[in-house]
């Protein structure tokens, strides 16, 4: 597979030590962490922002350092960029194509973006979720191989999360590799074809969410209230979080533990079900619960 992006033993101190990644041509790979584990200094130094103090970033075959432009064949929508508030969606679409030398959006784009009704439209007036959708398009004017995507659904509601969703399966087949930092881990399990979670600046781990979450066996899950005193369990492995008590084991374990917790929680109904992305980072971190991740 052709590496698009090869990120190699990336360092920015204190946010970030030693991240390495790639994004292979047909890729969609997603980069998690909650705020303030690295993923904000990743995306700067990847899009040129800020210098890291160690490591290479290559793309499409190129070395690229601070201050470089964004090379040929790259498009990018981070967060907090904008267009003047005066400027029509439909000019700065004019506009971004006569710099690529491109005919603009294809008509599948603009109906995936909903971005037909806001082309007569001043940025200024848009929405906040109008506006993310304008600039997701616009990063995608010049055809790029590479499509770098920060928080690309952060404030959206559900309809406009599932409109940038479905171009990012997209830009999967019809472009060439996609980065996506987010920190919805059950965003990443349903978008990616790899995920490179990271805490403390570090890669925790790297691959497929189906391999993630099988790095925690064959086991079952059952969340309880955070205020449960939980024993020690046969079977069970007992992971303490802010919103719940997660126990991990086999199902018939699980059954058990129920049984023995059933008195103290009254007439309540707990259900036992297969981990997710979201357990196995927990399991790997084995830290309580960061606030920030989404459930």
């Amino acid at each position: 597979m052709t590496a698009l992006l090869n990120v190699t033993d990336l360092s920015l101190s204190p946010v970030l030590e030693e991240v390495s990644f790639t994004v292979g041509r047909g890729e969609v790979v997603c980069v998690v962490g909650p705020p303030g584990d690295g993923a904000g200094a990743l995306m700067a130094c990847l899009a040129g922002e800020a210098e890291p103090d160690a490591g290479q970033i290559e793309m499409l075959g190129a070395t690229v350092g601070t201050g470089d432009r964004r090379p040929a064949g790259m498009g990018a929508a981070l967060r907090g960029e904008r267009l003047p508030d005066r400027m029509r969606v439909g000019d700065a679409v004019r506009l971004f194509s006569r710099l690529y030398g491109t005919r603009g959006l294809s008509g599948r784009l603009i109906d995936l973006l909903d971005l037909e009704p806001l082309m007569a439209r001043r940025f200024g007036v848009l929405s906040d979720g109008q506006r993310r959708l304008v600039m997701i398009g616009l990063a995608l004017v010049g055809n790029p191989e590479l499509v770098l995507l920060d928080d690309p659904t952060g404030g959206l509601k559900e309809g406009g999360k599932n409109r940038v969703e479905h171009v990012i399966d997209e830009l999967r087949s019809g472009y060439g590799g996609v980065c996506v930092l987010l920190d919805d881990l059950a965003q990443a399990e349903r978008l990616a074809d790899r995920v490179v979670l990271l805490r403390d600046g570090r890669v925790l781990a790297e691959g497929s969410p189906s391999r993630l979450v099988g790095l925690l066996g064959s086991v079952h899950v059952l969340s309880v209230p955070p205020h449960l005193r939980v024993d020690r369990l046969s079977e069970v492995r007992v992971l303490p979080c802010a919103a719940a008590t997660y126990l991990y084991g086999p199902r018939p374990a699980l059954e058990a533990a129920i049984q023995e917790l059933a008195p103290m929680s009254g007439d309540r109904v707990w259900s036992i079900r297969r981990p997710t992305l979201r357990d196995a980072y927990l399991t790997l971190s084995a830290v309580p619960e960061p606030a920030a991740l989404e459930a």
